[in-house]
């Protein structure tokens, strides 16, 4: 096989592996898809691309703005989904929250950048070259990122106290509460790392990732096929799960051409669920509260 389709695969699997694991951090306490994750995607390009591509900026500025705006839109991203959702009472009252913020974000970004797609310089220009094959630095830096945010939150939720906290509340919030866990400050938190997180990806990828300023709800899409492939709620499925939708995304098209993949990945996730309806890795959770 060609090393650049490994290299893409792993490249692209990445980028949707991080948004399925933001997707993950919502989800672990609350029992929400969040569907307007792939916002803070969208919202990381953004920025990368008003910074160094409009202003000239550095990568530095870029990223302390991507962390900043990113937190940011985690805080209102709870606040306008949750709030719903706890004076609704209705059980499905998240889905209608999600999708509403979704689309008013998207349209912000499309009214923003009517242009189309947002692409800023590289972080680390060229290409290493081995042999005959070029690979990009920054996708090189996209798959390295993919895997230390990986590590980096696991070792988050095994060793720090809000971590051991959103555990808990992720078991049971009931019980956690009346163990004294704050936990509508636990969910803002989550809230607040998965937008950091995928905004990140959506940074890094940028340069070398075709992002439409109106995109959100496909990378949303992909990041929640990987995650229900991998076992919804598990941050190890959400990286597996990114890994196989970013393999169809570009194995596919080269072997059997044409624009297919989108098919393939849905018929892997009807597969899948079919064999193992968790996921891969997932284990069975409460339903949504």
């Amino acid at each position: 096989m060609d090393p650049q389709i490994v290299v893409d695969a792993l490249y692209y699997g990445g980028a949707y592996a991080l948004i399925a694991l933001g997707m993950t951090v919502i989800y672990q306490p609350t029992r929400i898809v969040n569907f307007a994750q792939g916002e803070a995607f969208v919202l990381g390009a953004a920025v990368g691309f008003q910074v160094v591509g409009l202003w000239q900026g550095s990568w530095a500025v870029a990223i302390l703005a991507t962390l900043g705006a990113a937190a940011l839109l985690g805080v209102v991203m709870e606040r306008l989904i949750m709030v719903p959702v706890r004076r609704s009472g209705s059980k499905y009252a998240w889905l209608v929250a999600t999708l509403a913020v979704a689309l008013i974000l998207e349209s912000v970004f499309a009214l923003t950048y009517p242009e189309g797609y947002l692409s800023p310089a590289a972080l680390i220009p060229g290409d290493l070259v081995i042999g005959s094959v070029m690979i990009a630095w920054q996708k090189i830096l996209v798959i390295v990122a993919a895997v230390v945010i990986m590590l980096a939150y696991d070792q988050f939720l095994r060793r720090t106290p809000y971590g051991r906290a959103v555990r808990a509340t992720s078991f049971a919030s009931g019980t956690a509460l009346l163990m004294g866990i704050p936990v509508k400050r636990v969910i803002l938190l989550s809230f607040v790392i998965g937008s950091v997180v995928t905004s990140l990806a959506g940074l890094l990828a940028a340069p070398v990732f075709y992002i439409s300023a109106a995109g959100g709800l496909l990378f949303t899409i992909k990041g929640f096929i990987a995650a229900v492939i991998g076992g919804v709620g598990s941050p190890s499925g959400a990286l597996l799960g990114g890994l196989i939708v970013g393999t169809l995304d570009v194995l596919v098209p080269h072997v059997f051409g044409g624009s297919n993949g989108n098919f393939y990945v849905f018929g892997a996730l009807v597969l899948i669920l079919v064999l193992f309806p968790r996921g891969l890795v997932g284990r069975a959770v409460a339903a949504s509260r």
